[in-house]
């Protein structure tokens, strides 16, 4: 798994990636830039959690991506299955080829994860 995180942190913009637990535990990551792992996974875990108690009150089952965008920069969080992966990108980055391989290394870490289970 963690070359699928390496490999992705080579796009454009990509400044670091995280594959974290529904509770925030780290699975894995390859993080560039200088922000603390375990509070992006806190961030992440939150946001998550949030985001699926208010989609069950639209009676929305499940969400397979949503993005934040800060002065910081974006976070993109994707359902990679038993887990989210956890992308953080550079400010102006366009999000449509990112995405792409965004969505390829969720596809790869599913594969991976479907194997080893």
């Amino acid at each position: 798994m963690h070359d699928i995180l390496l490999e992705l942190n080579r796009e454009v913009g990509v400044q670091g990636i995280l594959v974290v637990a529904p509770d925030g535990v780290i699975i894995d990551a390859a993080l560039k830039v200088v922000l603390p792992q375990d509070l992006v996974a806190a961030v992440a875990s939150e946001a998550v959690l949030n985001l699926k108690k208010k989609l069950q009150q639209l009676q929305i089952e499940k969400f397979s991506c949503f993005a934040i965008e800060s002065s910081f920069g974006k976070i993109i969080f994707m359902d990679a299955g038993i887990a989210y992966l956890v992308a953080v990108l550079e400010k102006g980055i366009n999000l449509d080829t990112t995405m792409i391989a965004i969505e390829g290394a969720v596809h790869r870490i599913k594969s991976a994860v479907q194997i080893k289970v």
